[in-house]
């Protein structure tokens, strides 16, 4: 009997030796842990399996965010505030420009490169037109990403395409072949608009396209902001105003400080800077181009 309860005793020792030997392993306690957080995970995402306040409500989209499209407008902008400004041609290869930029700045030559003759005036260019060495047509690009404001024909410009880029910020394409664009629509850099064509009000130009940009109806010089950051057309419009205001503070033309009393009196005449000979006759400078589509409409529309 006592036998007997010795071999019980040592086995029960045994199973405890065990059961210790076990716990000691490092890996038990991890072990034990993981299944435990497993169980845990398993009843909450059963619970919420059965809670409907967790599903969508009723007429509300899902919308998978990898999808086209999804934050388009946005990521037009984005791109845009990241552009350089082109130029509105595929290849400069054989465009050239055919009338420059009236710069206020500039020197008699460039300003007389800059004047439009059109219904008995000339009238200075607030763009750039540009033109085929061989008067042949070419495709006509967006220089910058935006969302079309205009596209309409109209009687003396051709088509007419105007890009809006926020701040104020607008492009201004004419002298078009027929366009597909509608108001509204968003265009890419690079994007083609339209093909050069002629139109009514710079026939001199033969085909051609008349390309300009303002900011809040202020005309800047294209060239000044070619490849250059989008941020640039505002520097641009700054340091015109910049100059303008100081022409005005500065005296008049013809005249300098008097001796004495401090009166000013007309200083000698000077020279005309194209000289007697090669004077140039041009009327007070009428509206430009992008003006032209208020004045009178007497001429046929462009076929």
């Amino acid at each position: 009997m006592r036998e007997e309860e010795n071999k019980r005793s040592s086995k029960n020792e045994e199973n405890s030796f065990d059961l210790q030997s076990f716990l000691k392993k490092r890996w038990v306690v991890p072990a034990v842990y993981l299944v435990a957080a497993a169980g845990v995970l398993s009843a909450v995402l059963f619970m919420q399996g059965g809670d409907e306040s967790s599903a969508p409500g009723e007429g509300v989209e899902v919308v998978d965010p990898s999808q086209d499209g999804m934050y388009g407008e946005e990521a037009v902008e984005v791109t845009a505030a990241n552009e350089v400004v082109k130029k509105p041609v595929v290849e400069e290869e054989g465009i050239e420009v055919v009338v420059h930029y009236f710069d206020e700045a500039g020197s008699a030559e460039e300003k007389e490169q800059a004047l439009v003759y059109y219904n008995n005036e000339y009238r200075q260019n607030k763009g750039i037109d540009f033109g085929h060495v061989e008067n042949a047509s070419f495709d006509v690009v967006a220089a910058l990403s935006g969302t079309v404001l205009k596209s309409e024909k109209d009687a003396l410009l051709g088509y007419v395409v105007e890009v809006d880029h926020d701040n104020g910020i607008v492009t201004h394409y004419h002298s078009l072949d027929k366009v597909d664009l509608a108001e509204g629509e968003v265009v890419k850099q690079g994007d083609v608009i339209g093909q050069a064509a002629r139109n009514l009000y710079n026939q001199d130009a033969g085909v051609h396209v008349h390309f300009a940009i303002r900011q809040d109806g202020i005309a800047v010089n294209p060239s000044d902001v070619f490849e250059q950051p989008i941020d640039s057309i505002g520097d641009a419009v700054k340091k015109q105003q910049e100059a303008a205001e100081a022409e005005e503070e500065a005296p008049a033309e013809g005249t300098e400080p008097a001796e004495g009393d401090g009166e000013d009196k007309p200083a000698e005449e000077k020279p005309d800077a194209l000289g007697d000979e090669d004077e140039v006759e041009v009327e007070t400078p009428a509206e430009d181009e992008d003006g032209a589509e208020d004045s009178d409409e007497e001429e046929n529309t462009i076929g």
